[in-house]
């Protein structure tokens, strides 16, 4: 059955592909350009216009190169010399791939094809696919969507099939203390919206989680999984929505074994918000049936008030126990409150948040107060400073702080930063100095200097750390990106760790292009101690010691048709230009790429709520032609790895010049 699925989505593919629809009324406008050229370039030698003598006053007319020649090849066509202009815009994507991993002396070979296609149209939405089918263990994975679909009255639809997130309604969403969860899943799924407010939302599946380091794949659960929601606008700045979601004979993404649970669940959610311009509350009640532990509720309140230059935010809430969410498990067994702080000027920015969490029921854990808080002044245009620290209060306290100077200079911008923490009995402490280097346009290079100590009660060792990220368009036809991290550790409690990345990509044809990924790794672990929450304990530092390397290489095929007077997202004799991008784990919150931290792979992103990608093995993504001008990019959160969380919920606008290039990057940051 997946292999008809995956020969029918190619087929549909293939025919959005190969459809044109009319002439381009660009194409024409080019073809009078060209004759108007002939009449009055040199075919107008032997005319006159003053004088007797049959010779012009005026010079003749001389074909010029604008710029003298060195403006860059016009997007759409500098990629595909050879297309066909008619008809609507439309592209097809073809990878091979081959994938090697080698962790711990266990090797694992995949082999694969990638496909992806677009048709923009502009009564039926842009359709979209993207897959991948693989000889793996897991299922291939394909996605289809139809998006932004156009009806009367206003309406918008968006479809989608394939693997997919089951859908939330907004109100869900939009959430500062808790939310629920989106589960990934093999189905189908439909959402609808009108300019009043109102939304709808429905979506059924086989739930599951997707797998893979290189080659991206599907490992299912079992069971079904089913959702559906709505949310209206009752006045003006009322709004409430309800959403039910249900799973039956399901096991818990967190419990992948063959002999898993099974267990069947029923759950709704209710929630009512009011907003104006500086203020806003939400209600939400919760309400969830487990057919192993029976029927259990709770609730929450959050409001967010803008005063001046002063933000301050507060909430309530109460979560009985073994609350669930479809198949996964949501905040259970706790009750507290918390209030957050914030104000920002031209030279001052700082927050503080306070958070109070008491167990509930027969749970053996003590109540605790969650203090964080950070501080920035910018002393001058060229120089900031700052500080922040998290503590928890219970129990067993911890803490962790850090302090930075942030200078700016000609060539680069330099942070220094100093951190610490202690969980009883481990204790690290360390400094770092991160360099983000001015390059010229098309290159990147930043670097890292790290000195720590780390000390568990039991051993303790030295660390000395350098990384690296850089690369480039080396040339018109080939650019490069390397990430390297080395640290040296003196003692037993953390031995020395690598890790080398090395990507390329080599457009060796117009259509053909060679991408390749190098990896090499000897970790232990990733980051340094904190103190991130007030319920969850550290995680423990692991112990096993990877030693891994892969090697990815992708040979593409890729062809767009369709007339350039209509980019993405633009109209009729719009022009174009391209937007690269990066989402990456910003471990030091800085809002900036830096040496020694990652991208995050297999993450969807959308442009303008119509067009999607996704990101490689590196975090980037790319959408290669879209209309001049101000463009919505939005980042989904679901295949984030825990504890990150999206800033201004993934969501950037970015300008787009005429045959220009767009950068931006997307930081994820965990939860303070």
């Amino acid at each position: 059955m997946r292999r008809r699925s995956a020969a029918w989505l190619l087929m549909l593919a293939g025919v959005a592909f190969g459809a044109p629809v009319g002439e381009c009324a660009a194409q024409e406008a080019g073809a009078g350009a060209a004759a108007a050229g002939e009449r009055n370039g040199h075919g107008n030698s032997n005319g006159s216009r003053n004088g007797s003598n049959g010779k012009s006053s005026e010079p003749a007319y001389q074909d010029t190169l604008i710029d003298g020649g060195r403006l860059e090849p016009d997007i759409w066509t500098g990629e595909v010399p050879e297309r066909d202009a008619g008809g609507l815009p439309r592209g097809l994507r073809v990878d091979g791939i081959y994938s090697n991993i080698d962790r711990n002396g266990i090797s694992a070979t995949q082999y694969g094809v990638g496909v992806g296609a677009f048709l923009a149209t502009p009564l039926h939405g842009a359709f979209s696919l993207d897959g991948v089918f693989t000889n793996g263990p897991d299922s291939s994975i394909a996605t289809l969507w139809q998006r932004d679909v156009p009806f009367d009255g206003g309406w918008r639809a968006t479809n989608g099939l394939g693997n997919l997130n089951s859908p939330t309604i907004d109100l869900a969403r939009l959430q500062p203390r808790w939310f629920l969860p989106t589960s990934p899943m093999l189905g189908g799924l439909t959402e609808w919206r009108d300019p009043r407010g109102t939304q709808v939302t429905a979506g059924v599946g086989e739930p599951g989680v997707y797998t893979g380091l290189y080659v991206p794949g599907f490992q299912r659960l079992g069971g079904t999984l089913a959702t559906v929601g709505g949310q209206m606008a009752l006045t003006r700045n009322w709004s409430a929505g309800v959403q039910y979601a249900g799973a039956n004979d399901v096991t818990s993404a967190l419990q992948r074994r063959d002999d898993a649970r099974q267990f069947s669940t029923n759950s709704f959610f209710g929630s009512a918000g009011w907003q104006d311009g500086n203020r806003r509350f939400q209600v939400n009640a919760l309400g969830s049936h487990n057919s192993v532990d029976g029927s259990h509720g709770g609730g929450w309140a959050d409001a967010y008030i803008q005063d001046g230059r002063f933000g301050h935010g507060f909430g309530a809430f109460y979560l009985g126990s073994n609350l669930a969410w479809g198949n996964q498990p949501v905040g259970s067994d706790v009750t507290g409150a918390y209030y957050r702080v914030n104000y920002a000027s031209r030279q001052w920015l700082w927050d503080a948040t306070v958070d109070y969490a008491a167990p509930l029921g027969d749970r053996q854990a003590d109540a605790s107060t969650f203090a964080s808080g950070s501080t920035r002044y910018q002393v001058w245009q060229d120089l900031g400073i700052g500080a922040g620290g998290n503590s928890r209060f219970d129990g067993n306290s911890a803490w962790s702080a850090y302090a930075y100077v942030e200078n700016t200079w000609p060539a680069l911008v330099n942070r220094t930063q100093l951190y610490g923490a202690s969980n009883s009995p481990k204790r690290d402490i360390g400094v770092t100095a991160n360099q983000t280097w001015n390059m010229p346009a098309g290159t990147r290079l930043s670097t890292t200097v790290l000195f720590g100590r780390y000390d568990d009660g039991v051993a303790s060792s030295k660390q000395v750390g350098l990384a690296l990220f850089g690369g480039g368009d080396i040339t018109n036809e080939l650019s490069l990106d390397a990430n390297l991290q080395w640290m040296h550790s003196t003692g037993d409690a953390q031995p020395t760790t690598l890790f080398g990345n090395l990507g390329f990509t080599w457009r060796f044809a117009p259509q053909l292009s060679l991408i390749g990924n190098l990896y090499r790794g000897q970790t232990r672990s990733t980051f340094p101690l904190q103190v991130v929450s007030p319920i969850d304990e550290i995680a423990q530092r692991p112990e096993e010691r990877i030693n891994d390397r892969g090697a990815l290489l992708i040979l593409r095929y890729e062809t767009r048709a369709g007339s350039m007077a209509a980019p993405l997202g633009g109209m009729p004799g719009s022009g174009a230009g391209r937007i690269v991008g990066m989402v990456f784990l910003d471990a030091n919150d800085d809002g900036r790429f830096a040496a020694g931290e990652q991208g995050a792979a297999n993450v969807t992103v959308v442009i303008d709520g119509r067009y999607s990608t996704r990101t490689d093995a590196q975090g980037r993504f790319e959408f290669p032609a879209v209309a001049a001008g101000t463009h919505r990019i939005t980042v989904l959160p679901d295949n984030l790895p825990l504890p990150w969380m999206l800033v201004n919920d993934g969501r950037v606008e970015i300008d787009v010049a005429v045959r220009g290039t767009a950068n931006v990057d997307v930081p994820a940051q965990r939860l303070r």
